[in-house]
């Protein structure tokens, strides 16, 4: 798809995703078959509901993070227009990103790594033919595409990074989700990105390093856009 700012989609496009028989691909392998298994993980009560809690629209999140603070600061409707054109366009470039580079390297999610361990030649990945992730807690299980990297964390960067550059990091809200009750809250938009790459792993669905590394992605594209695009026109 052609990006709206990003002059092609590859432009920050990721290194390639951690190397099977990596010391570091076995401590994300072995990490998320304990914290993301369907059942008999050592997960708290909480830690499997925030899980559930961000496995919704990721661009809604945001909005709706975004409306709160506008609205408790009283911005004028230029600085709205301003505000969401910037967020929304940087989360839709930031999901092109994240897909340019999710089809590059078409790698394996861990419903499929794990069943099948043995294959991928590192002696620290035991397998487990009949692990299931937490994911399935939804009729749709695990996203038919690849794994790395994490689209969530890839858009939360995008978007965390634009509120942070208006409102500042460290700036408290609450969010609700559109597939569970309740309601979180967060003192910063760092710590709500740090949660969400908790609940991809806990929900059995991405590795750590996917969300690591899609969330400095989703950061380099916000921040080019912050300065190539929708900047100030004549003084206003």
């Amino acid at each position: 798809m052609t990006a709206w700012v990003l002059h092609r989609p590859s432009q920050f496009r990721l290194p390639p995703p951690l190397a099977l028989t990596s010391p570091e691909y076995a401590a994300d392998y072995n990490e998320i078959k304990s914290m993301g298994a369907f059942s008999g993980s050592p997960r708290s009560a909480d830690q499997s509901e925030l899980a559930l809690f961000w496995a919704g629209n990721t661009a809604l999140y945001w909005n709706r993070i975004a409306s709160q603070i506008a609205a408790q600061r009283s911005l004028r409707l230029s600085e709205n227009a301003h505000l969401f054109a910037v967020l929304n366009v940087s989360m839709a470039d930031a999901a092109i990103a994240c897909w340019d580079s999710k089809y590059r390297y078409v790698f394996w999610r861990p419903i499929t790594a794990i069943r099948a361990g043995e294959t991928d030649g590192n002696a620290s990945t035991d397998p487990d033919p009949s692990w299931t992730p937490w994911q399935d807690f939804f009729p749709a299980g695990t996203p038919p595409h690849p794994e790395y990297p994490s689209g969530h964390s890839t858009v939360s960067g995008s978007a965390a990074f634009a509120l942070a550059a208006v409102f500042g990091d460290d700036t408290p809200f609450t969010v609700t989700s559109d597939v569970r009750p309740g309601t979180r809250s967060f003192p910063s938009f760092s710590a709500a990105t740090a949660e969400i790459a908790d609940a991809r792993v806990l929900c059995g669905i991405h590795y750590r390093t996917s969300c690591v590394r899609g969330n400095m992605l989703g950061q380099a594209v916000a921040g080019y856009i912050s300065t190539h695009a929708m900047g100030v026109l004549e003084g206003d």
